[in-house]
């Protein structure tokens, strides 16, 4: 049955209120764990934004809080920028953000920069409340995200970021809605468009994949098709017989692994939560960011290679959370990075898949290099303490 606008407007308003109110009601520790969960995704999908004007969001009514992510993108080389409405019912100016700027209040209080210096997004980080199978996004109701993507030209690579619980069958999209490329949950990454084009690979299959893995904790994107004409049969060689771990023990070490990022990117979480207001907090945030961005890592080969990825949180997390005092929590953490560099260093003998090597080295690094980090801190914690 054909529904008038009035009786769309009418269900997006009362759905709209239910949403925000779910969203506001989940638990602050949740909202903790599944903030770099989500956020570590987008710039393992999307390396593009650290060559990017981003235009992103300053969060106001439990949405993700994407600043450091965009502060770690400025550190690359990109431009950052936030919205800005200098008119009711007009497209938003972007207006140029860097961090520690003076800032002052714009519409609805929402913070803007102080100073307006237009610039034009070539990406656009988009707050979600709700968001349905073909990526049309469900906001505040004003209209000012649609209104501005119609009229940019190229239009900037538009990427939603919000929960999966947000997720509707349709939001009963009309002339005036504009769909995302992308959008962004704590269930995975999907793809539906690039620029506003269309996307061979988003449909149904896609939409079913981030259904299904709506209760994991991260996700990756679909498994790739496999060989298309393979030049040889080596492909089909057992990789026991090269002296390689054969698929199951490979997806047993991906799975351990993942249970142990999982575990570190949430105590992490809460560790940065608590240190508020000291030098600690950055390095906190920084390595959970880390640790999530490998627990989509993981996640993503495992699909590719067939596995189910663990939903899982190792004893580690249950562990630190109990001791008492920073100084215990950061030598417990860096007992747990020490077992994943054993863990990796291991493993990357028997690893020939170079896909997954590549990434396993990479993770293998940063793991080494986070450790360094803590043992300085702590090393300048006990020079404090002296002095």
């Amino acid at each position: 049955m054909t529904q008038s606008w009035d009786d769309i407007r009418r269900w997006r308003k009362s759905t709209r209120a239910e949403l925000l109110a779910k969203r506001s009601a989940m638990p602050r520790s949740d909202k903790l764990f599944l903030r770099p969960v989500i956020g570590g995704q987008i710039p393992l999908h999307f390396p593009e934004l650290r060559h990017a004007c981003i235009g992103f969001y300053w969060p106001i009514k439990s949405e993700i809080d994407l600043r450091n992510l965009v502060r770690d993108c400025l550190a690359l080389g990109a431009e950052a920028a936030l919205p800005v409405v200098t008119e009711k019912q007009q497209p938003l100016e972007f207006w140029s953000w860097r961090p520690r700027m003076k800032l002052s209040r714009g519409f609805w209080n929402i913070p803007v920069p102080a100073e307006r210096n237009p610039v034009r997004p070539t990406a656009l980080l988009v707050p979600l409340i709700g968001f349905d199978n073909s990526g049309y996004r469900l906001g505040y109701g004003g209209g000012y995200y649609d209104r501005t993507l119609a009229q940019l030209d190229p239009r900037p690579l538009t990427i939603g970021v919000g929960y999966a619980s947000g997720r509707l069958a349709t939001i009963f999209p009309q002339p005036h809605d504009i769909p995302l490329d992308a959008i962004v949950t704590e269930a995975g990454v999907v793809r539906y468009r690039y620029r506003g084009k269309a996307c061979h690979n988003a449909g149904r299959q896609e939409s079913a994949a981030i259904a299904s893995a709506a209760s994991a904790a991260a996700a990756g994107p679909m498994a790739p098709a496999g060989y298309a004409s393979p030049p040889c049969a080596m492909h089909e060689l057992d990789p026991s017989y090269l002296g390689y771990m054969g698929t199951p023990e490979v997806i047993d070490l991906l799975n351990l692994l993942l249970k142990g990022e999982r575990a570190g990117a949430r105590a992490l979480s809460v560790m940065a939560q608590q240190a508020s207001g000291t030098p600690e907090r950055s390095t906190f945030r920084h390595v959970a960011m880390d640790e999530a961005q490998f627990c989509a890592m993981l996640t993503r080969h495992l699909k590719r290679l067939g596995g189910t990825p663990s939903t899982r949180t190792g004893e580690f997390y249950d562990k630190l959370v109990a001791l008492d005092g920073t100084a215990e929590r950061v030598d417990f953490l860096n007992r747990g990075q020490n077992w994943v560099v054993r863990k990796l260093r291991d493993g990357l003998q028997r690893i020939g898949d170079d896909s997954l090597h590549r990434d396993l080295t990479n993770m293998l690094d940063v793991h080494v290099q986070n450790i360094q980090r803590c043992e300085e801190m702590q090393q300048m914690r006990m020079d404090e303490a002296a002095g």
